[in-house]
């Protein structure tokens, strides 16, 4: 049974929150973990972007000549590996104004299409259905908490998709759902059947993150563990913040974490935080 407003509390409407969000801070702090700072976040993405690649590679997801639907394209930190690697055609949809507007201006000399919209509700008519090869929601899906919003993002993936292409989601995909004022995390298991109903099946899922985001997926002995980890990797910039050096001390910390981040993903077969799936549609593309 759902639960119904709470008194004193706000509820979370995303238009209003990431705009006024990004508008403060159109950076990867500001789409990222704001209490580590941009230059650990700097870190950390490096760290997605090679997990993404290596983990594309091995589901022989080629970029160079593809057509890519990204849902929440943010600050534009894909959209410059998509270009980087040669993709033919990219439409992007965000929320916030100030994300579309640079994305326009960023790629005016691409034949590329960038739409302010809600993810959760159908994509405009201008999106031709089974025409792209990828479609991805990087870090994004948790933040629709409403149900309705959630699947909607989920149809917008697949419809777009040819058969035999690829959808790509970073999200947590826990044992536990877990939730909070403008996340929810949803299981492996939810994700599972909604994807396998939408005709998606799940060929990888990697872990990306076991120090440099929160745990929040974990059994109980290793959750203390990882916490530990997380609040050590947060306290360099928390210490250098007072007396503004938190970005240097903050670069340090990500920086040591790099590496080790990208060994434990090879050698580790799942991590208590953010994971990269990867899911094929069904048929043949004529």
């Amino acid at each position: 049974m759902s639960r119904g407003p709470q008194l004193g509390k706000v509820a979370y409407d995303p238009d209003p929150f990431w705009n006024a969000r990004l508008d403060k801070d159109f950076s990867l702090s500001g789409v990222g973990h704001a209490s580590v700072g941009l230059a650990f976040n700097r870190w950390a993405y490096k760290v997605r972007r090679r997990v993404l690649l290596r983990t594309l590679a091995a589901c022989g997801i080629t970029i160079r000549g593809a057509r890519i639907l990204e849902l929440a394209f943010g600050t534009g930190y894909y959209l410059d590996l998509w270009s980087e690697l040669g993709a033919a055609h990219v439409f992007g949809m965000d929320i916030a104004h100030v994300a579309v507007h640079a994305a326009r201006e960023r790629y005016a000399a691409h034949p590329w299409c960038f739409e302010q919209g809600d993810i959760g509700k159908p994509l405009s008519a201008e999106v031709p259905a089974a025409s792209f090869d990828v479609a991805t929601a990087f870090d994004v899906l948790f933040h629709l908490v409403d149900d309705a919003q959630w699947n909607g993002a989920l149809d917008n993936l697949t419809t777009a998709l040819k058969p035999g292409g690829h959808a790509v989601i970073f999200d947590k995909f826990q044992k536990r759902e877990s939730a909070g004022s403008h996340v929810r995390r949803r299981t492996l298991a939810q994700y599972r059947e909604a994807l396998e109903r939408r005709g998606l099946e799940i060929q990888a899922l990697q872990p990306i993150f076991f120090m440099m985001n929160s745990p929040t997926d974990f059994e109980d002995l290793a959750g203390t563990m990882w916490r530990l980890g997380w609040s050590l990797a947060k306290l360099p910039y928390k210490l250098g913040k007072p007396v503004g050096l938190g970005e240097v001390f903050g670069a340090c910390a990500g920086a040591t974490l790099y590496v080790p981040e990208l060994c434990m993903g090879r050698l580790i077969p799942s991590g208590p935080s953010t994971k990269v799936l990867i899911a094929k549609k069904r048929g043949v593309c004529s």
